[in-house]
């Protein structure tokens, strides 16, 4: 089992700590705050209060130990640099780090990140491209040149399958997964609409107006 540092746990590196012990990792979970290491204490493998920017006390956790880390620490950029650069120090090569402007950016560019996370600036350009795109939903860039979108079944789809459509062929574009909507009874006998994931795509399965089409392409 891999382990993973988080350092910083406001609401991003709170998720992430969160997201990935639910995905089966050893999360190490730091922050200076008591309230917030008791908040999460029971949620991840550990949950540690010390100064990240302080190797004698990381060095105590044994924080050099970790196959990977995440530097987490949002608006206070010193402490940031600083953890990052211990993290260094103790040859943790895989660092992730979230960054909140571009200077900072540059610095970690510098310093040799090889991981620096713009939470800002992926989803500005996430939410930019869902309003001026109708009928699309998430949108990731996975590299320069290609992406993965949601994106609502249009009118002239519906009822045909990916067969018929042909869409690798025509447009270049892989179906990697459908969101169905499934009616599911819940404690109380209630019936409501869940959004299903199928995970290999049916070729001759006919799409209906309500189902989202995970796409991959340029």
């Amino acid at each position: 089992m891999k382990s993973i540092a988080v350092i910083g746990l406001g609401e991003f590196g709170h998720q992430v700590a969160i997201g990935l012990t639910q995905k089966g990792f050893e999360v190490v979970a730091v922050d200076q705050k008591e309230e917030i290491i008791t908040e999460i204490k029971d949620l991840v493998s550990q949950a540690i209060m010390i100064d990240a920017t302080d190797e004698k006390s990381m060095r105590s956790i044994n924080i050099d130990n970790v196959d990977k880390a995440i530097v987490a620490i949002g608006s206070n950029v010193q402490s940031s640099l600083l953890s990052t650069a211990l993290l260094q120090r103790m040859q943790i090569n895989d660092i992730y780090v979230r960054t909140i402007n571009s200077l900072q950016e540059s610095i970690l560019r510098t310093m040799g990140v090889k991981h620096v996370i713009s939470i800002e600036k992926e989803m500005g350009t996430q939410v930019a491209n869902t309003m001026v795109s109708d009928g699309i939903g998430r949108y990731i860039e996975i590299s320069d040149r290609h992406s993965l979108i949601e994106v609502v079944v249009p009118h002239r789809f519906v009822k045909k399958s990916l067969k018929d459509l042909r869409l690798r062929a025509e447009y270049g574009i892989n179906i990697v997964g459908i969101k169905v909507q499934k009616p599911v009874v819940d404690d109380h006998g209630d019936i409501r609409m869940e959004s299903v994931m199928t995970d290999i795509p049916d070729p001759d399965y006919p799409l209906n107006k309500d189902d989202i089409l995970i796409m991959a392409g340029t």
